[in-house]
């Protein structure tokens, strides 16, 4: 009898889950709010600490749902983060189109035969870039056959080929230094600076880079040869694919002016954040010229620019309605006056505890949530609304707030069977998910240990 596989839950149907849930628990949790005021210095809408009082019930019956969905979408906070991930959408497809980074990637395998082993600390650097500057995670899929042809080449297995990808590309996501789907949505959430305090992810990335990288080059020395021809075996579908890419992609003229192009304007991007004055709508639009700018310089006309724009939203759409979702659940749960007493009972069992070991307590929630709600858009909306008072009322900076979700939500997102880029990944690579967990739990510890150090400093400096 032949068995049926499994399917894995679309985010959405978590999401609509945990909507209906929060509908529920206003009929069930007492109502309760706290005094806000407004920060003159900051601009920031803070909680008076102690200001808890018990309110009036305001349930949230279940057929006002699809209404709730859609205001939430109306939302000025939502909708802003909405069309700044559309621009990212249609402005990386503008540069993928143009084959300039593929060739690039190609280009880079030349050379390494020799020194086989110093490939992986180069993709683990390049890959980076995608997840903390574009917050690249499952969208990074496309590029797994080419780490298994570059591992083909240089007699790795394709777990080593896959991971030079998918773990590069989830360090950067983790470090999330200006990462939209992570620290924009959280720090937007938090009425933060967008992508202010760069500092301490800049330094977080160094360190998942070279611990991601002394991990991947261990292995690579020590047991990788056990796997390299069983799953080239396995792999027959993917290997054979790439049979006619053994020479590598030259890049053309055009193609080198594109990466020029693309250098240049992200540079720019990055000075105007570092001085800290650049807002969200700034930023939108210099990722919106830079797309563009390398779709002139490769030639595109102005209907394809367009085209190719209007593709990149689309791929967009499921994290647009995912923020959409999950700002619905949270609507529900202020409407129903049921958030502020949720976060009086976490703050009620963390009021005795010390600061750092607060902290340490929402990083290690968070990275427990994770394995639930594994996209990083999606977990920023369901529990910065919830964090926020928290670390108002225990005295914790919402910086520090913001890293220890990041840091929750970054480090394990590779674990869960329910992540569509680690099942997408598995899909295309043919590793088995067993297989999977068993080389990549060990990283996990090192990166739970990162974790904690970087939220003992964020105590210690008052991040």
């Amino acid at each position: 009898m032949q068995t049926q596989k499994k399917t894995v839950p679309h985010v959405y149907l978590i999401l609509l889950g945990l909507i209906l849930l929060s509908s529920l628990l206003t009929y069930l949790i007492p109502a309760g709010t706290y005094e806000r005021i407004q920060d003159e210095a900051t601009g920031q809408t803070i909680v008076v600490a102690g200001s808890y009082s018990a309110a009036k019930a305001s349930p949230v019956p279940v057929w006002k749902i699809p209404e709730e969905i859609f205001l939430a979408l109306l939302d000025s906070s939502a909708s802003k983060l909405i069309f700044f991930i559309l621009f990212i959408g249609g402005s990386f497809e503008l540069v993928m189109q143009t084959g300039s980074i593929q060739a690039l990637l190609s280009k880079i395998l030349t050379g390494f035969e020799s020194k086989r082993l110093l490939i992986i600390p180069v993709f683990i650097t390049l890959f980076s870039i995608l997840g903390f500057s574009m917050g690249l995670a499952t969208s990074a899929i496309v590029f797994v056959p080419i780490g298994i042809l570059a591992a083909r080449r240089l007699n790795l297995s394709p777990m080593m080929g896959t991971a030079i990808v998918v773990l590069g590309t989830n360090a950067g996501f983790a470090a999330g230094i200006y990462n939209p789907f992570s620290v924009g949505i959280a720090q937007t959430i938090a009425e933060l600076p967008l992508f202010s305090g760069a500092w301490i992810r800049w330094l977080l990335l160094l360190c998942l880079i070279l611990v991601t990288s002394g991990y991947l080059m261990f292995y690579a020395k020590h047991f990788d040869h056990h796997d390299t021809a069983r799953l080239m075996n396995e792999n027959s579908s993917v290997t054979v694919s790439l049979d006619n890419k053994k020479q590598p992609v030259s890049l053309s003229f055009r193609q080198k002016l594109v990466l020029v192009v693309f250098a240049v304007g992200f540079s720019f991007i990055a000075f105007g954040l570092s001085i800290g004055e650049w807002k969200t709508e700034k930023i939108a639009v210099s990722l919106l010229l830079l797309g563009i700018g390398c779709g002139i310089v490769y030639g595109f006309s102005p209907n394809k620019l367009c085209e190719i724009f209007v593709q990149g939203c689309k791929q967009m759409m499921t994290g647009v309605f995912v923020i959409g979702l999950a700002a619905a659940m949270r609507m529900i749960l202020a409407d129903g006056k049921i958030l502020d007493t949720i976060a009086q009972a976490l703050i009620n069992a963390g009021k005795n505890v010390p600061s750092v070991i607060a902290l340490l307590g929402l990083f290690y929630g968070n990275a427990a949530l994770d394995l639930v709600i594994t996209s990083g858009s999606a977990h920023a909306a369901v529990a910065m609304p919830v964090m926020v008072p928290i670390a108002d009322a225990l005295g914790l900076t919402r910086q520090g707030t913001v890293l220890a979700f990041q840091l929750g939500d970054g480090l394990v997102n590779l674990c869960s069977p329910l992540s569509t880029t680690l099942t997408g990944t598995l899909a295309i690579s043919g590793i088995p998910f067993t297989k999977w967990i068993r080389f990549f739990y060990p990283l996990v510890g090192l990166y739970l240990v990162i974790g904690t150090l970087f939220i003992l400093l964020a105590s210690v400096t008052g991040y």
